[in-house]
């Protein structure tokens, strides 16, 4: 079995961020037989903190990421959800992201819009 906890503090242009859903999945190389593996799933708390733990039993190393979903500089009525990998060698332990700023889009940033 493996494990690994995640967390940190989620900013929008330098505040702290509220009741987001923080989800943490492991990524499963081929989504249509078997998709990614949601392992936890969190809110942030009153100053935008948070704390997830998930574990897996895999023959391979797991692939821990963390998704987050949001509406920091989103247009009206749109979700934004930012995709952070968990590094290898925090798999067994804690990855502390410290600061999460949601406003730096990533190429792994996915938009939902009515």
């Amino acid at each position: 079995m493996q494990n690994v906890t995640v967390k940190g503090t989620v900013l929008c242009n330098k505040r702290r961020v509220p009741n987001l859903q923080v989800d943490l999945y492991e990524r499963d190389i081929n989504v249509i037989i078997d998709p990614h593996d949601k392992l936890g799933s969190v809110l942030t708390n009153e100053v935008g903190d948070f704390e997830v733990f998930g574990k897996e039993d895999e023959i391979f190393t797991i692939e821990p990421f963390l998704k987050i979903h949001h509406t920091c500089n989103a247009k009206p009525g749109c979700e934004h959800i930012s995709e952070y990998v968990v590094p290898k060698e925090k798999i067994g332990g804690i990855y502390d992201m410290t600061f999460i700023s949601l406003e730096a889009v990533s190429a792994k940033d996915t938009v939902k819009c009515p």
